[in-house]
């Protein structure tokens, strides 16, 4: 049976030397809360950086970024110590890793992460992707590539150049951006001297093109946090977690991305799966489930990239009446506070509590941009868990939250507890309307004792809600708004060898893509018949 899993297939790790103590951080916070991590060790530095140096070591100036192949004596080392961290921690059934690298080449031929099934390849220093290629062909590896869409040539994907038994899918979110479409969808704007995204890089260039290429989300990210909450997640549908079970599925293209949210999607044509190419004839009928952590927005069927029906599911449902019992989840965010300047502490420890009256706790879902203190404890109708935040820079987001799914009567009472603050009344009433949690009379006192501000003596008294400490209650929401089956049939003519896929937003304005299900007619080719 089938089932999805979570991972993290781009976290740049040996970025400026890291040491093998700090990487086994790094791989303990990964199994902290996913299923699977594909390890992207960094092949490449600039100048500055060749001999394991740092920019302040060349009188505090910022050098010019030069980059290339890190020296070869260093990629060994190196990678020989990633490969053994993998293995070290590969646990089948519990938390499974892959070796990989980020390979860049010469740049002109788009960056690419490679990851084999297994320890002992080497990192192959050639500088083209058809070369590439030729290295990786008859090896268990596959070579990903990301940020498709900046300029072809110049670290953005050339498309004239692919193999679909390698690359069985691009990654096309991180957090450089979006690279789903030639539109400013989620534009590639962080990355000032690669960007802008533009012309014919894009995801969607390269299925007009006839590619079979499914589409996966992960960070790309420098931090020590694999998969952090809003840089991009990807699942994969596989029968079990292992590295065989998780790797046949890449290569079936069973494999989908999200921003943050955990989406669950379920995309089928007839007896057809996302990834597959199928024959059919006549109407097709696609069948969808989604089940998010919020409620839904919009789903939206895509057919050679134009949307040709969306399900909007805002207005179409209610909160269940009393009586009647009903799944929820909710959402409890914590991590607003002082900006680091203001006031000590800016590293918060929380513990928190969520109890429902004759309620039954079902699970939960990590939205963690940090390590946080382990999974909450589930028993009945309570949930516990410890969550750690930190206002370090004041344009991040700096927010942890847990997403808990409970059954309950709405009319069930509700206690929230955080830190000793307390917020009760109805599952019914929180849904209602969202809260705050807000830390006035501890601000108070710490402003008096390291400001020296005398209790309510400021001229303005929002000082104490926003140098306090708050958490959001979300509210929760019902099975109805974050769950969505739906059934659509294209009775157009088939034309070609058309690809569908999906494209869902929650109301929090995250999203998923799912990997395209490829189409034709029947008796003209591989593919299996759909029913």
């Amino acid at each position: 049976m089938s089932r999805i899993f979570w991972g993290e297939m781009h976290h740049n790790t040996h970025q400026v030397g890291l040491s093998p103590e700090k990487y086994d951080e790094v791989l303990s916070n990964a199994a902290s809360h996913l299923d699977f991590y594909a390890a992207a060790y960094y092949t490449a530095c600039s100048d500055a950086f060749r001999s394991g140096g740092h920019p302040t070591e060349l009188g505090g100036k910022r050098p010019l970024v030069l980059e290339g192949w890190k020296p070869a004596e260093r990629i060994e080392r190196e990678w020989t110590e990633v490969q053994a961290a993998t293995a070290r921690r590969n646990e089948p059934g519990k938390f499974v890793t892959f070796p990989g690298y980020e390979w860049q080449g010469d740049g002109s031929s788009g960056d690419h992460n490679v990851f084999y099934l297994k320890e002992g390849p080497p990192v192959f220093r050639v500088n083209r992707l058809a070369e590439l290629y030729e290295c990786l062909r008859g090896k268990d590896a596959i070579a990903i590539p990301h940020h498709v869409w900046y300029r072809p040539g110049l670290r953005g994907r050339d498309w004239s150049v692919f193999d679909e038994k390698l690359s069985p899918f691009c990654e096309i979110f991180s957090v450089h951006g979006c690279s789903e479409v030639d539109e400013e969808y989620i534009g590639l704007r962080v990355n000032s001297h690669m960007g802008p995204g533009f012309g014919c890089g894009s995801w969607q260039h390269a299925l007009d093109m006839g590619l079979h290429i499914g589409a996966i989300c992960s960070t790309d990210g420098w931090d020590d946090m694999p998969a952090h909450y809003g840089r991009g997640i990807m699942a994969c549908i596989a029968d079990g977690l292992t590295r065989e079970s998780l790797w046949k599925a890449f290569l079936a293209r069973r494999v989908y991305g999200a921003t943050g949210d955990r989406i669950e999607l379920d995309f089928r044509i007839g007896e057809a799966l996302m990834g597959d190419i199928v024959a059919v004839k006549g109407p097709r009928r696609i069948r969808v489930r989604v089940a998010g952590l919020d409620a839904l927005d919009r789903i939206e069927l895509l057919r050679n990239g134009r949307v040709i029906a969306t399900h909007c599911h805002q207005g179409t449902w209610d909160l269940p009446r009393a009586g009647k019992r009903a799944r929820f989840k909710i959402r409890i965010e914590a991590g607003w506070g002082p900006r680091p300047n203001e006031m000590d502490p800016i590293t918060r420890e929380w513990s928190g509590e969520i109890r429902v009256d004759g309620g039954r706790m079902l699970g939960f879902q990590p939205c963690w941009i940090s390590p946080c203190r382990g999974e909450p404890e589930l028993k009945g109708g309570a949930a516990s868990f410890r969550m750690i935040t930190s206002t370090l820079h004041v344009a991040e987001r700096h927010q942890n939250a847990n997403v808990f799914e409970f059954e309950a009567d709405p009319a069930a009472e509700m206690l929230v507890r955080m830190n000793g603050l307390e917020e009760r009344g109805k599952v019914a009433e929180f849904a209602a309307c969202s809260r705050e949690m807000w830390f006035r009379d501890e601000c108070i006192k710490l402003l008096a004792e390291k400001a020296g501000v005398a209790p309510m003596s400021p001229e303005r008294m929002d000082v104490y809600h926003h140098c306090a400490f708050k958490v959001k209650i979300h509210r929760p929401i019902p099975a109805a708004g974050y769950e969505k089956e739906w059934e659509y049939v294209d009775k157009d003519p088939l034309r070609g060898a058309p690809n569908y896929r999906l494209r869902v937003e929650p109301r929090n304005g995250q999203r998923a893509w799912s990997s395209p299900i490829w189409v034709r007619p029947a008796g003209t080719g591989r593919g299996k018949r759909s029913r």
